[in-house]
């Protein structure tokens, strides 16, 4: 099964279904995912032998047809770490994931970390392959059984893995062998199928492995197979740039630029989208809400939001002149207090001032990025294109041996993640972070916060320069309490920035529309 991290580096055409219809599994009750996966653990050599593997490297022969195209090798490390090389005779094909990034190094010699849909299927797959489906629970990865379906080689049930960000793949495991005879990547439009199981070792593998992104067939016949050899994590980060990139220095002025960047968000006013989903136990979206709000941003204050639609229906014309009213009267009130604020404003930043020179922080010193540089390392800066512009990249992680004196700390070096940097506007363009291990506050009793919570936000450029939201995603897998918790997901989406001075004086709200009669609720 890791041979699937192959196709990778197989980005594009159309999804190829597996042949032959589905077959009436109706009539009979579907066993468990975790049934299925324990069979095939047994069929491989049992769960014992399989988690005794924490790394493995695997050479191959390319084939396109009865032609020999080239030569592959794979490797994975334990948890959630895998690389792919391909090699033709015009050049090599690179590719990893590891639970920071998921990156490409293409045949035009061009590096790309991956977003997105093929980001998270790559991560997913490392988390599977690498672990070899011994523990999923355990990389909070989500599984149920979606039905059989009848093969050329025979019935098979279908188990769906997914991630609470949307990540999901399609494991097709035989109902006579146990065996994985294919796997399902929609995000990357690749169909993977696996046969001729013998040994390597003391464990079954797959000698022949085809994959089909749309462009036809390429197999991969297994040469030679090798464990626990030692793989260091460094072979599955992207390689550096070839110029020496100062990270630090680069966080030190984007952090110089934040202050002038919220100020300057007070000018626009803006659409804002949000979505909010819960996530059952199998991955699937058990409750959606869309809200849709124009926002109008004041000066040393929380903005003023008007909901102008809930899950794509407008308001009723009676909804929407509440609403239009009670705006009016927060922006009347905003202007009436807008002295006050700002003296407010003036004396928490003189109060941040005093305790900052308190501690012998530097005068441009950012606590929070001072913090974040303490804790965390920076891995493989290198550069790359992002929406059109030159974007200076890497990834973090926690330092070796760093050891938490508080809880923030704590949770902020349980982060690992990968950021994109504009080097010319010095500003932020996407960040994505996420929960390595979990994080308990009050022994787990409190809050228990599971691994695999992430976050992603991303800025977009105004074409006077100013950098703007653009999109946030939150995911989370919580229990609060003792009384329950459950999965979260939560995406903002800002839109149709419009220009102001940033003074209340300036918003004109518009008259609600009249709605035609309708029986519909809004």
């Amino acid at each position: 099964m890791l041979y699937a991290s192959l196709v990778m580096v197989l980005l594009g055409g159309t999804t190829h279904s597996l042949c032959g219809q589905q077959a009436g599994a109706s009539s009979r009750k579907l066993p468990s995912a975790e049934k299925i996966v324990a069979g095939y653990l047994k069929a491989l050599g049992g769960k014992k032998r399989v988690a005794a593997i924490r790394d493995a490297t695997y050479e191959w022969q390319i084939q396109l047809g009865d032609r020999m195209m080239g030569i592959a090798k794979t490797q994975s490390k334990a948890p959630a770490s895998l690389r792919s090389e391909m090699t033709f005779g015009n050049g090599q094909l690179t590719s990893a994931a590891n639970a920071r990034s998921a990156w490409l190094h293409g045949l035009d010699g061009k590096l790309q970390t991956l977003t997105g849909a093929e980001a998270a299927a790559a991560k997913l797959q490392a988390a599977l392959d690498a672990g070899r489906l011994g523990d999923i629970k355990k990389s909070n990865v989500l599984a149920h059984v979606v039905s059989v379906e009848q093969l050329e080689t025979g019935p098979a049930y279908v188990v769906e893995f997914s991630l609470r960000n949307g990540a999901r793949l399609r494991y097709l495991f035989s109902t006579t062998t146990k065996l994985l005879v294919s796997i399902e990547d929609d995000a990357r439009k690749t169909t993977t199928r696996f046969a001729e199981y013998r040994l390597e070792g003391n464990v079954l593998e797959p000698h022949r492995v085809s994959t089909n992104s749309g462009t036809g067939d390429l197999t991969f016949i297994l040469q030679r197979a090798s464990y626990n050899t030692g793989l260091t994590d460094s072979i599955f980060d992207p390689p550096l740039a070839a110029d020496a990139v100062d990270v630090v220095a680069l966080l030190r002025e984007v952090s110089r630029n934040q202050d002038e960047l919220e100020k300057r968000f007070s000018e626009y006013s803006f659409l804002k989208k949000e979505t909010d989903r819960e996530i059952s136990g199998k991955g699937e979206v058990k409750k959606e809400t869309v809200k849709v709000y124009e926002v109008f941003p004041i000066a040393n204050r929380e903005p003023v939001m008007k909901l102008i639609s809930e899950d794509g229906t407008p308001l009723s014309a009676e909804r929407a002149a509440k609403e239009q009213k009670r705006v009016e009267e927060e922006l009347a009130k905003a202007e009436r207090e807008k002295d006050k604020d700002e003296q407010k404003v003036q004396k928490r930043r003189a109060e941040q001032e005093r305790k900052k020179a308190a501690k012998g922080k530097e005068e441009d010193d950012d606590v929070e990025i001072s913090q974040f540089l303490r804790i965390h390392e920076f891995v493989s800066p290198r550069r790359e294109r992002f929406r059109d512009r030159d974007a200076v990249v890497f990834d973090f992680r926690a330092r070796p041996g760093f050891k938490p004196s508080n809880r923030q700390e704590d949770l902020i070096s349980k982060l690992v993640g990968v950021v994109w940097i504009d080097p010319a506007d010095k500003q932020v363009m996407r960040l994505e972070a996420k929960l390595a291990e979990g994080f308990k506050m009050g022994g787990g009793l409190l809050v228990n916060l599971r691994p695999g919570a992430a976050v992603v936000m991303e800025q977009t450029r105004m074409v006077e320069g100013v950098w703007l939201p653009r999109l946030a995603q939150i995911n989370l897998s919580v229990k609060v309490l003792v009384f329950g918790g459950g999965d979260f997901n939560k995406t903002l989406e800002w839109s149709d920035y419009k220009h102001f001075s940033g003074d209340v004086g300036d918003y004109k709200l518009d008259a609600p529309k009249t709605e035609a009669p309708t029986d519909k609720k809004p």
